[in-house]
């Protein structure tokens, strides 16, 4: 997940903090400070609830780390690459480079989440027992967090797409069809429906006067949005399996040298060619890449004195080999927020395939009801 600020590394993950996190904190904080413990506490001073505010959030989120750390250790166990874990507005996400490639995999690695959660609130549950005095800020923070692990055990076993528990329907659905996209479909399908009955809700809690109902709704509409966002790209993922990088790019490239200037790059191959980005190759060796972002850097009036070596990309260049599948090439797109990634073989680069060269070819093949032999 891009914006975010990388806090750390926990067994080879990095765990990074969206910036959509310090809204939910203060929202949670809030709540707490202002709400929930006044309610149920009204000895303590004012400065008591909002020093208990803060630790109960920031445990809380402790406690989701713990949560999507289960997932991707299990994955990594599982021999799958886990890029790292984000907390965000709605929680945490792990970041997995790959679906699983079995239907045991994927329930594994989707209930071990909910189960952490769920001894979550059992620990905390078991040292409110030791806790005297059950009017302390100890005890209304160690309660808390029993009370809030188990309604994350609880709703994230819920059986929609792409909550642990719709995951877990999908494996059972996959192992059952040996369809991983059907088993897709209906799980995302129940996730949509269950999105749409939160947003209802929410809402009508709102129309009840009880503002809450906003927060239903936004889950909700994340649930549904996220079970659609998964079903397509799920779908362009096996429409892209096994088809080569050749079929979607046009090979040998026109490439430029690292002299040449910003003005001729612009004039010659972006607006007579219609392109976006452009290898910078010396003797048929890479030596980077320039698009029209990096152009936009430089005023207009240094073009004809800037090369583009001073403003290409050097490192990282990702790329991709002709005989790679498509699926390989969106995926380093994705993952890396870029436009285009070269294909290069034997150390030359022979193309660049681009988003809209892929869903181009997308496009043509669903137009045609082109259908590759074995599929």
């Amino acid at each position: 997940m891009k914006h975010s600020l990388r806090l750390m590394r926990i067994a080879g993950i990095d765990i990074g903090l969206h910036y959509s996190w310090i809204f939910i904190f203060i929202l949670i904080t809030a709540s707490l400070a202002a709400g929930l413990f006044p309610q149920m506490y009204p000895e303590w001073e004012q400065a008591t609830y909002w020093i208990t505010g803060i630790l109960a959030a920031l445990l809380l989120f402790v406690s989701v780390l713990i949560h999507e750390l289960a997932h991707s250790l299990v994955a990594k166990a599982r021999g799958m690459s886990v890029t790292g874990i984000t907390l965000f507005l709605l929680g945490g996400v792990s970041n997995l480079e790959e679906e699983p490639e079995e239907p045991k995999v994927e329930f594994s690695m989707a209930i071990v989440g909910p189960l952490a959660s769920l001894i979550l609130a059992g620990v905390f549950w078991g040292l409110l027992q030791l806790v005297e005095d059950r009017q302390s800020p100890l005890a209304a923070t160690i309660g808390y967090l029993a009370l809030i692990n188990g309604v994350l055990a609880v709703f994230n076993l819920l059986p929609g797409y792409p909550l642990d528990g719709g995951r877990v329907l999908r494996s059972i659905l996959w192992s059952r069809t040996g369809s991983l996209i059907r088993a897709t479909n209906i799980a995302a399908t129940v996730g949509q429906v269950l999105g749409w009955a939160l947003i209802a809700f929410g809402l009508l809690q709102v129309l009840a006067g009880n503002l809450g109902g906003l927060w239903l709704a936004l889950i909700g509409w994340f649930l549904s949005s996220s079970a659609e966002a998964s079903r397509q790209q799920l779908t362009m993922r096996e429409q892209l399996r096994g088809v080569r990088v050749t079929e979607a790019v046009r090979t040998r490239p026109e490439s430029i040298g690292p002299d040449t200037n910003i003005a001729e790059l612009v004039n010659e191959v972006f607006r007579r060619e219609q392109r976006r980005a452009v290898p910078v190759c010396s003797d048929d060796r890479v030596l980077g890449i320039v698009t029209i972002t990096d152009v936009r850097e430089v005023p207009q009036e240094k073009w004809s004195q800037t090369p583009v070596r001073e403003i290409m990309t050097r490192e990282p260049l990702y790329s991709v080999s002709s005989k790679d599948d498509l699926n390989t090439a969106m995926t380093l797109i994705t993952k890396h927020d870029i436009n285009q990634v070269l294909v290069v073989d034997n150390n030359r680069c022979t193309g660049v395939v681009n988003r809209a060269d892929i869903l181009n070819y997308l496009q043509l093949s669903h137009e045609l009801s082109f259908r590759r032999p074995g599929r």
